[in-house]
């Protein structure tokens, strides 16, 4: 039971990533096309997709932020 949560944890971390990804495509997609006419607008979703981009990699972050923490309690 246990082997079958860590799995279905596994394939949803995969689809947030890929959403998180797909999303931030969109918006650096978005904010290119808005670039000349709408510059402050552009540089919102650019903003936005640079954040969805980031989360992709939440998890080494949370990793490097534990072991940030560890080393520095042990100081």
């Amino acid at each position: 039971m246990k082997r079958n949560q860590s799995n279905i944890k596994k394939l949803s971390d995969y689809i947030m990533n890929f959403a998180f990804l797909y999303s931030s495509f969109l918006c650096f997609t978005t904010a290119i096309e808005k670039w000349d006419t709408q510059k402050f607008l552009a540089i919102i979703i650019f903003v936005c997709g640079f954040l969805s981009f980031i989360a992709v990699f939440r998890n080494q972050i949370a990793k490097l932020v534990y072991k940030i923490r560890k080393v520095k309690d042990y100081e």
